[in-house]
C-alpha cells in the first residue's frame, strides 16, 4: 500500500507538472576542458571504508591522470557523515583523495550521493564542497556542460527510500524540464548511485536489480533518454549491455569487490573537437602483480552517432616506494 501510494502521488504530480513554475536550475559549464585534444573523465563508487583497496583505487586514479573525477555515491561507510567536521570524513574521505586534488590544481571531482550517505546528514557534503574547492556537489542533482558532453548527476536514493516523496518529485520535475538544454548535447551521461541492473554477479547476495519506484525513475528519465547511464551501489565492476540505446555501465569497485569480483574503475575518453563520439574503458586495478596488460574486445555499431568502444585493461601497481616517495613531492 505504501509503495502505490508513493507511484500515485509521483504520477499525479507529474501529471500537473505543466502548470507548475520552474525549479531554480542547477546547470553548470566547465569550459576549459574543450581545449583538450583529448578529455579522460574517470568514475568509481562506493569509497570510504579506510583500507587498502581504497588506497589502491586512489593511486591508480592519480596515476591515470584523469581531467575530471566522479564519484558514483556511497562516499562514506556505514552512515555518510554529520558535518564538515565529522573526523570521519578526514579518516575515511579526504585522506585519499584530497592529496589528488592537492597535487592536480586543475582536478575537479564530482559527487553524487548514495543510499548510505542519506543515513545522517546528507546536505553535509554542500558544506564539504564550499570548504574544499575541488570537490563539486552544489546540489542533489545537477547537470555539468564541458561543451558538447553534458554530466547529469541524480539521487536515486529519493525514490530507494520510499518515504522522500516530496525530493522524488523535484528532482523528476528538474529533469523533465532539463529537456530542451539536453536536446543541444552531443553525448548525455547520467551518472547515480543505483543501477538499473547489476545482478546476476558472483557474491551478489543483496541486489536483484531494481525495483519499485527506482526501477520506474530508471526505465523513465534515463533510459531511452541518456547514451550511457554509469552507476555504483553493486561493488563490481561491470558492463550490463545496452536497453534502448542507453550503454550500461557499473562501477562500485571504490572501497571493496564482491566475490572473486576485480577492482577498477571507469574511463570515458572524449574529444572536444569530435564531440559527438564517447569511448570507454573498465579500467581494473591488479593488486597482486605489477603488469599492464590491454585487449580489445570490440567496437559497437560505429554507425552511430554515439560509437562505444568497449576496452579491458590494468592499471600497472604503484610499489610501496613510489608511493613512499609521492608524500615528498
Amino acid at each position: 500500500m505504501r509503495l502505490f501510494i508513493f507511484l500515485l502521488t509521483l504520477a499525479s504530480s507529474l501529471f500537473l507538472l505543466q502548470n507548475c513554475s520552474r525549479p531554480q536550475g542547477h546547470v553548470y559549464k566547465d569550459t576549459l576542458l574543450a581545449q583538450e585534444e583529448m578529455v579522460k573523465l574517470c568514475l568509481v563508487g562506493d569509497l570510504g571504508r579506510v583500507t587498502e583497496h581504497q588506497q589502491e583505487i586512489a593511486d591508480a586514479l592519480e596515476a591515470e591522470e584523469c581531467n575530471r573525477i566522479f564519484f558514483l555515491g556511497d562516499l562514506v561507510y556505514p552512515k555518510g557523515i554529520k558535518s564538515v567536521d565529522d573526523p570521519e570524513l578526514e579518516r575515511r574521505f579526504l585522506d585519499y583523495y584530497l592529496p589528488l586534488l592537492n597535487r592536480d590544481p586543475n582536478l575537479v571531482i564530482n559527487l553524487v550521493l548514495g543510499n548510505h550517505d542519506h543515513k545522517e546528514d546528507p546536505s553535509a557534503w554542500k558544506d564539504v564542497s564550499k570548504r574544499y574547492e575541488g570537490f563539486f556537489f552544489p546540489n542533489y542533482f545537477y547537470m555539468v556542460d564541458y561543451g558538447g558532453l553534458c554530466m547529469v548527476a541524480l539521487d536515486t536514493s529519493f525514490y530507494y527510500y520510499t518515504e522522500m516523496v516530496a525530493e522524488a518529485f523535484d528532482q523528476a520535475k528538474w529533469l523533465t524540464q532539463l529537456q530542451s538544454k539536453l536536446k543541444a548535447c552531443d553525448v548525455k551521461i547520467a551518472f547515480t548511485h543505483h543501477p538499473l541492473k547489476g545482478d546476476g554477479y558472483s557474491g551478489s547476495k543483496d541486489w536483484n536489480g531494481s525495483s519499485g519506484p527506482l526501477k520506474a525513475f530508471l526505465e523513465t528519465y534515463i533510459i531511452g533518454k541518456f547514451d550511457m547511464h554509469i552507476a555504483g551501489h553493486v561493488h563490481i565492476l561491470a558492463d550490463d549491455g545496452e536497453d534502448d540505446g542507453t550503454r550500461l555501465l557499473i562501477s562500485g569497485t571504490g572501497g571493496e569487490v564482491l566475490g572473486n569480483e576485480k577492482p577498477g574503475y571507469i574511463v570515458l575518453r572524449w574529444e572536444p573537437s569530435n564531440p559527438k563520439r564517447i569511448g570507454y574503458r573498465l579500467r581494473e586495478v591488479d593488486m597482486d602483480v605489477s603488469i599492464v596488460q590491454e585487449q580489445e574486445l570490440e567496437e559497437l555499431r560505429p554507425e552511430e552517432e554515439v560509437s562505444h568502444i568497449i576496452e579491458r585493461d590494468y592499471v600497472e601497481r604503484k610499489s610501496w616506494l613510489a608511493r613512499f616517495l609521492s608524500n615528498f613531492r
